[in-house]
């Protein structure tokens, strides 16, 4: 799964325009589902390891795609994590025919409903 060098500039600035855009988003983070990190945009002040990131976040995409197939008979779109301090969506994007996972962290100023809106608007096309 590998993303051309022009798509991945793309992306980057893509990313890069959603945090000057909104404040309160600190993160965007595209990772393969296998766990391998491709693109981290962090505000400053925020660090973590990318590897670590992309592990957590396949990890929670193949539970909850796996919970979604068996209650749901569906696949995984869309999963959340709320904490005291702000929130975390993890989403699937199909890029190039390929499946990601986009992670994004946000700060509670920007509740769930709006860090999905931002989220689902984002388009990334070759």
């Amino acid at each position: 799964m590998m993303i051309s060098d022009n798509l991945h500039q793309k992306i980057k600035a893509i990313f890069s325009e959603h945090l000057a855009r909104h404040s309160e988003i600190e993160c965007l983070c595209l990772s393969t589902l296998d766990g391998f990190p491709v693109i981290n945009i962090l505000k400053n002040g925020i660090s973590f390891e990318a590897d670590t990131m992309a592990a957590a976040s396949s990890t929670l995409y193949s539970v909850s795609n796996a919970v979604a197939r068996q209650i749901l008979s569906k696949p995984f779109q869309t999963a959340f994590i709320e904490s005291d301090n702000g929130n975390i969506i993890f989403t699937s994007l199909t890029i190039q025919e390929n499946d990601y996972i986009l992670t994004a962290s946000a700060t509670d100023s920007m509740n769930i409903g709006q860090l999905r809106a931002i989220i689902k608007r984002i388009e990334i096309r070759e």
